[in-house]
């Protein structure tokens, strides 16, 4: 009887041994993943990074580049990211897998620097159309409480920005085109 009993000792003395030194390595493992998820997170909300693919397109870092956006008197940047990707984790996560599609297309040529301008209303239509959805959530990010003092903007400004809940309306209505040119949607 006492052999399989040393057996079985043996066996999960045996198995300890990896579990004790899988437990560190397994933390270790998960915080070079997370820090890893971060650095991507961060690198892809850079210009650099639209900048990237977009600069291909020329004409729409080119329009962003001379929007107030850009260039301001406060010396405030407004990103690519600050205005088309959402700040909440989940709708995040949903806008970057989304956007791999974009990712394809460059490396496919289905959407070039010469046919551009074919494809631009259909896709500012999509960006417009999740600004609308989304009650312009990104703009509101950075345009609320003292960066939105209602009492600084001129009378025409301030009347309509009182009035823009009672419209049904949100930011993207009256500002689509505030960083690239204003497309006109059929």
């Amino acid at each position: 009887m006492g052999e399989p009993r040393s057996r079985t000792k043996k066996f999960w003395r045996w198995l300890k041994k990896p579990l004790l030194l899988g437990i560190p390595i397994g933390i270790v493992l998960v915080v070079i993943g997370l820090v890893s998820f971060q650095g991507v997170m961060v690198a892809s909300n850079m210009n650099a990074f639209c900048f990237s693919c977009h600069l291909k397109m020329d004409t729409i870092v080119q329009e962003y580049k001379a929007s107030p956006h850009y260039v301001s008197d406060d010396k405030v940047l407004a990103t690519c990211a600050d205005c088309h990707v959402p700040h909440e984790f989940i709708d995040k996560m949903k806008v970057k897998i989304a956007a791999t599609a974009d990712i394809y297309h460059m490396m496919k040529g289905t959407i070039t620097k010469e046919n551009f301008e074919e494809h631009r209303p259909r896709l500012a239509r999509i960006v417009w159309e999740d600004m609308k959805a989304s009650d312009s959530g990104t703009c509101r990010h950075c345009h609320s409480g003292e960066n939105f003092d209602l009492s600084k903007q001129p009378q025409r400004a301030r009347l309509n920005h009182e009035m823009i809940e009672q419209r049904g309306e949100t930011c993207i209505d009256c500002h689509a085109g505030i960083a690239h040119k204003r497309i006109t949607i059929e």
